[in-house]
This record gives structure tokens, sequence and C-alpha cells, in this order.
């Protein structure tokens, strides 16, 4: 048993001074006083935040590791670097890939997820291969499929925990696709795409319920002869069902746009991914270079991985954690919002919301400890 005293919870819409009780890995009780038992462990928070966990559904690697790895022990090591900076729980997320590389990768993240004891691995993030060739960005070219001719079918199959697809909707095949996901419960996130306003209308009649990475690698008020056509962007911010993928490293976004998107969002709909390439969760080299798993060269730049040749931006190394600060500190969202969008909402998408990202009697004790400058002082997973 562990008493957390002395803390300022975070809840998912409001902060309180209190105490919370954690036993064999779950939150058993949440109150003004516990009476400390001999057999208690107390944590003495010492005024800081209590939080739950972060959780990442979208994230490549970490802590020089990918999760394209066919070793699982790679998948373990870049969950736990991860962990340093407050994320409790991740979905590895791969890059596209033939269909049978795909699938030994999923293997390797499975037995990643039954073998690791600290950090919890939720599942597996498609993103791609059925996505738009205009809207690569770090993607491999050739490694980009077509549902009919590469079926995804024997992927599916291998593991009961493929929690997210991202594709583009607009690609031959795609909406059928779309129904195979809702029917096997997988979120369809519209990815990589150059679809327009309607076409996002009707990816949502075919289960497609989500954006990734929005304003990066899709399409937005794009004109088509003299008129002006909305995009993949418009869609997700107009759309209320639509859940919304935002990389708040202020890279990828600046504060204007994480504001927009914030408002017409809110923190239900809006949460927050590192999108973190292999060294995220680590200290790299300024013009380092790196070659990613599926050869594309990558360079790092102040503060964001860029293609070699510095024409886009090729993912992140920033945390959860950074941009949770980022949030609460530069764009000016409460703290407990903040948060939200980087743990409920998360497992909600995902369908972890009744054990994952929040402080809830019954839920997995996963906490970490931060100051007023999301500073980390400590975690606790299981």
């Amino acid at each position: 048993m562990r008493i957390f005293k002395n803390a300022k919870v975070i809840f998912p819409d409001k902060i309180c001074d209190c105490v919370v009780v954690t036993n064999e890995g779950k939150i058993i009780d949440i109150c003004d006083n516990f009476e400390d038992s001999k057999a208690a462990e107390v944590v003495d928070c010492q005024g800081n935040f209590l939080s739950p966990g972060f959780v990442d559904i979208h994230v490549h690697g970490g802590g020089g590791k990918s999760a394209m790895s066919e070793d699982y022990r790679d998948i373990i090591e870049m969950a736990e670097a991860h962990l340093k900076y407050g994320t409790t729980s991740i979905v590895p997320t791969t890059l596209a890939a033939p269909v049978e590389q795909l699938k030994n990768v999923t293997l390797s993240i499975k037995k990643a997820s039954e073998e690791i004891k600290t950090a919890t691995i939720l599942g597996v993030h498609y993103e791609g291969p059925y996505i738009s060739k205009k809207y690569k960005g770090a993607q491999s070219e050739q490694n980009i499929l077509n549902p009919i001719k590469c079926p995804p079918d024997e992927l599916f199959d291998l593991w009961d925990k493929i929690l997210i697809m991202g594709a583009a909707p607009e690609e031959e095949g795609v909406l059928a696709l779309g129904d195979k996901l809702k029917k096997r419960g997988i979120v369809g996130s519209v990815a990589h795409s150059a679809a327009s306003y309607e076409q996002v209308e009707e990816a949502v009649k075919h289960g497609f319920s989500d954006i990734t990475h929005i304003y990066n690698a899709c399409s937005s008020c794009f004109k088509t002869g003299p008129l002006r056509t909305a995009g993949v962007v418009e869609a997700g911010l107009a759309i209320d069902e639509i859940s919304v993928q935002t990389i708040a490293d202020l890279k990828h976004l600046p504060k204007g746009l994480l504001r927009l998107i914030y408002k017409c969002k809110g923190d239900d709909k809006m949460y927050l991914i590192t999108d973190g390439l292999e060294y995220s969760a680590s200290e790299i080299e300024e013009n380092a270079i790196i070659t990613q798993e599926n050869g594309i060269q990558v360079v790092c730049e102040d503060g964001v991985m860029l293609l070699a040749d510095k024409s886009a931006l090729a993912g992140s190394i920033t945390t959860l954690k950074d941009c949770v600060r980022n949030m609460y500190k530069e764009v000016g969202v409460p703290l407990y919002s903040a948060v939200k969008m980087a743990s409920l909402t998360p497992a909600t998408v995902v369908g972890y919301e009744n054990t994952k990202g929040q402080i809830k009697i019954g839920c997995d004790a996963d906490l970490i400890i931060f100051d007023d400058n999301l500073n980390i002082k400590r975690f606790f997973t299981r």
C-alpha cells in the first residue's frame, strides 16, 4: 500500500489538495485524510503535483531505439526511455512498410508488452502504409501500399491490441478499409492525406474518427480552380466527433494554431502526441544525422527532426511532459486540461479510459509527481 500525501492532485477538470491511496497497482481511495498504516509506504509529495501518468499513442521510438525493431528488447528500452519523462503508457507506432515486415514488428511489440515490468505497452499503432504519396512526409514512398492489392487482414489477425491505423481516405480501397477497422474496433485515423472536407465527412461514415497530427502532412484549405476547398484540417476542427492528434513541441505547430485547435476541439477531442523518433526522450546533438528504419535520413536542428535536405519536418524529439508544459506555460490552457490531453483523452481514444489516464478509484496506479515547471520528480507504475 502507498499513501500519497501533501500533493496537489490533478483530476480531469480540477486540481485539489487531497490524499491518494494505492494498493497492488490500483487506486483504492481518494480522501482528505488517511490514517497512516505501518504496512503502508508514505510518499510525501512536498506540495508538488500528483498527476496520472502520460499516455502517448503516437510515438515511433525513444532512447535511441525504434518501434520498427524486430527485437522486442528495443521496444522495452523505448518505453522505459519515455517513462523517465512521465509517460507511463505508450502505443508504439510503425512507419509505412511491407505487410510482412509489419507482421514481424507487431509480434515484437506484442512480446515487449508481455515482458515489460515497468511502463505499459497498450498495443500497436500503424501509421500507414495506406497513405497519400502527395503528403508522405518522412514516410518511404516505395512502402506506400494499396489495401486492395496488399490487404492488412493478416496483420489484424496477429493480436487483439491493434489500436489505431492511419490511412488516407481518398485513396483507392481505403473507405472499405475503414469499414473493416470499425468492425474490428480499431480506430481509423485520417493520416498523410490530401482529402477534401467532403471526403473526410464520407470517411466518418465509414468509421474514421481521428486525425493524425493535425496541420502536419495533411491538406488544408486548398484551391480548386478559382474556388477554395476545405481540407483535412478544417474537417478535423469542424466535425465534432473527430479527435485530433497534436504535436505541441512549438516546432510542428506555433502557439496560435495550438490555441485555435484547443478553442475548436477542447480537451475532450484534442490530445497530445510526441510523434517522437528514435532519439526522442534522450540527449541528441545538434545536426546529428540519423537513418530511420525505413531508410530515410533525418537531421536534428533546433529541437526538431527534419528531412536530410531540410525540406520538411520529419518527426519530433520531444516528450509528452514538454508538450504538457508548452500547453500550460506557453499556450495558456489550465494545467488540468493540458494533463488531460496527455492522459485521459488519448487513453479514451484507444479504449483505456477505465484503467489509464486518470486518478480515479479502480484505475491503475500509474502516477507521476512533478513541479510547476513539469520537472518529473518521481514516477510509479503497477
